[in-house]
């Protein structure tokens, strides 16, 4: 199974990954959670804002190619998680996989002013904790966000806490199957 979770900047994609991998884990399951921020490092020896249009999409292809292999080599499920919200962005991706598994696609919402308390309150974070470039990142994945595929489960952790989005997330995959 390949689940992909997407969504704007500090709605909880990486907190629900790892909350799902760990649900899906004591339920015998063997997980795998592909990071496309991480991947996107590996490209960029620099600390520097990722803001490369062709770092990202071959960080989306490399993605794919790390799924195909977990899956391959006997993984039940990949979770992958990052900047998927675009068609574009989820063609880079799908159209690299060379796995015959239909990802499940789910979608973060979250306030810009909830978004903005969560950045403010992770030493972690770097460019995301500058309320303006914020705002600026919602103001532009606000249309994605919109126009998403109606098959995506849309989870808005604004009002549902992150266990319970793990839950809801593989009760909603396993039907899907």
């Amino acid at each position: 199974m390949l689940i992909v979770i997407c969504g704007p900047i500090a709605s909880g994609k990486s907190t629900v990954a790892r909350a799902l991998a760990q649900l899906l884990e004591r339920q015998g399951l063997g997980v795998a959670t592909i990071d496309l921020d991480l991947v996107y490092e590996m490209l960029q020896a620099d600390r520097s804002a990722k803001s490369s249009r062709a770092k990202w999409r071959l960080a989306r292809r490399a993605a794919a190619g790390l799924t195909d292999v977990l899956l391959r080599d006997g993984i039940d499920v990949v979770i992958a998680e990052g900047d998927f919200l675009t068609s574009e962005e989820r063609a880079d991706y799908v159209d690299a996989l060379a796995s015959d598994d239909q990802p499940r696609f789910v979608t973060m919402r979250v306030s810009v002013g909830i978004a903005l308390d969560r950045v403010q309150s992770d030493a972690s974070r770097g460019l995301s904790r500058d309320p303006d470039f914020l705002r600026r990142h919602y103001e532009e994945v606000d249309g994605a966000m919109r126009t998403r595929p109606e098959t995506d489960l849309v989870i808005d952790t604004s009002s549902v806490g992150m266990q319970d989005a793990a839950r809801a997330i593989s009760r909603w995959a396993s039907r899907t199957t």
